[in-house]
C-alpha cells in the first residue's frame, strides 16, 4: 500500500510520548514504591494514590522510597504545561478562576497523582500557571473556556512535552 504524498499520514506524524519524559524511570530497583513527600505509590509502573497503603507499606518498609516524578518535576521547576490566562476579565474575577484552577488540578489527581500544579505567578493583568503535565494544562484551558467563555489557544511543542495554553477574556 502507498501513501499519496502531501496527504496526512498517521503513522509518519512523530509520536512524542512518555518514553521522552525525563521523570519518569525506565527500569527500578523493585515493583513498589512510595514517595515520601506526597504519598504517591508506584506499582508496577503505575502511580496511585492511597494513604492507607502508604502507611502500610512504610511500616514495614516494603516500598523503596523514592520521590514521584511529579515531586521531581516541582523540585526543579520543570513545567509540562503553561497556561496564561490575561485580560480584563482576570481582574474581575481571579477567585473564581483560581478555585476553578484548583478544582480542576484536585479532579485530575483522583485520576493520575503525576498532574499538578507547579507554580501559579499572579501580576496585576495575568496569571501564569505551570503545570507537572500538559493534559493537565489542556484540561484547565478548556475548564476556562467552557466556564468563562474567551479565547483558548494551544501551542504544542515539535519536539517535546510541552504545551502553552493562552486564554484571554476582555471585561
Amino acid at each position: 500500500m502507498s501513501t499519496l504524498p502531501n496527504r496526512f499520514n498517521p503513522a509518519s506524524r512523530k509520536n512524542v510520548d512518555r518514553e521522552t519524559d525525563p521523570y519518569i524511570p525506565r527500569k527500578s530497583a523493585s515493583s513498589v514504591g512510595a514517595c515520601p513527600k506526597c504519598h504517591a505509590i508506584r506499582r508496577n509502573k503505575r502511580w496511585h494514590m492511597d494513604e492507607k497503603e502508604y502507611a502500610a507499606l512504610t511500616r514495614r518498609s516494603a516500598a523503596s522510597l523514592e520521590r514521584c516524578p511529579a515531586c521531581r518535576k516541582i523540585a526543579d521547576g520543570f513545567p509540562s504545561g503553561v497556561i496564561l490566562v490575561r485580560g480584563g476579565y482576570l481582574r474581575d474575577h481571579r477567585e473564581q478562576i483560581m478555585k476553578l484552577v484548583r478544582n480542576e488540578e484536585k479532579r485530575a489527581m483522583g485520576f493520575n497523582p503525576l498532574e499538578r500544579i507547579i507554580s501559579v505567578a499572579e501580576d496585576d493583568d495575568r496569571l501564569e500557571i505551570t503545570t507537572t503535565d500538559e493534559k493537565l494544562a489542556q484540561r484547565i484551558g478548556r475548564e476556562l473556556r467552557k466556564a468563562c467563555r474567551g479565547t483558548l489557544e494551544y501551542k504544542w511543542s515539535e519536539d517535546s512535552k510541552l504545551l502553552r495554553v493562552n486564554w484571554a477574556r476582555e471585561a
